[in-house]
C-alpha cells in the first residue's frame, strides 16, 4: 500500500491527477496532501463526473475512490480509460490515506485475468 505522500514523490511537480468518488471530506485528504506535493489536482465526485472530466493524454495518473463504487463500476471505468489510453496509471483510493496502485499487476496480467477475477480483487482492496 503507498501513502499519498509516497504516491505523490512517483509523480513530479506540475503533473495532473483526476481524483474521482468519495465524498467531499474523504477527498480532501488526498487533494489536500497531492497539491502540497506541487500536483495539480482535479476533482470529480462521482464516476459520471469522473469520465466527463477524464481525457486521453490529460492526466498523468487517475485516482479511484474504490469505497464510493460498485465494484463493477469501477472495473468498467478503468476498462474504459484502458481501452482509451492503454499506458494512463490508474491507482485505488483504499482507505484515505492509503492507495493500492492496480493491485501490483502487469498489463499481461490484467488482460488474462475475467472481469469476475478483478471485480473479486478490488473487493479484496476495499
Amino acid at each position: 500500500m503507498k501513502s499519498a505522500p509516497a504516491l505523490a514523490h512517483e509523480l513530479h511537480w506540475g503533473q495532473k491527477v483526476l481524483l474521482v468518488g468519495g465524498s467531499e471530506f474523504s477527498q480532501s485528504l488526498p487533494a489536500s496532501i497531492l497539491r502540497a506535493h506541487g500536483l495539480q489536482v482535479k476533482v470529480g465526485r462521482k464516476l459520471a463526473e469522473g469520465r466527463s472530466l477524464w481525457q486521453p493524454n490529460m492526466y498523468d495518473c487517475v485516482l479511484l475512490d474504490v469505497h464510493s463504487q460498485l465494484p463493477e463500476e469501477a472495473i468498467d471505468f478503468c476498462e474504459q480509460l484502458r481501452r482509451a489510453a492503454p499506458e494512463q496509471r490508474i491507482a485505488f483510493l483504499s482507505d484515505p490515506p492509503h492507495m493500492c496502485p492496480s493491485n501490483g499487476h502487469t498489463k499481461s496480467q490484467l488482460k488474462t485475468n475475467t472481469k469476475e477475477q478483478r471485480v473479486a480483487e478490488l473487493k479484496t482492496a476495499a
